[in-house]
């Protein structure tokens, strides 16, 4: 446990710093990644695929699924 006295380690002030140093080379490593024009590593497409009526109905359902669509409420205008 980080928070027991006996078990925490005590850092000088040079190896906090070189710590912090380090962290942040990673962090703008990653930051400032350069891609050439129209390479894209993100991905794109679809995270999951888009549900039917029935599969929504399966896992919802079905008397939440008809009151759901039949819900005659009008939404809040706040929202």
């Amino acid at each position: 446990m980080a928070n027991d006295p006996e078990k925490v380690e005590v850092t000088s002030r040079k190896e906090r710093e070189a710590i912090g140093r380090n962290a942040n080379a990673g962090f703008a490593r990653v930051e400032r990644a350069e891609l050439a024009d129209g390479v894209t590593e993100i991905p794109t497409q679809p995270v999951a695929k888009q549900l039917t009526e029935d599969e929504i109905r399966e896992r919802v359902g079905s008397s939440n699924y008809e009151a759901a669509k039949n819900d005659g409420q009008i939404g809040s205008i706040n929202s």
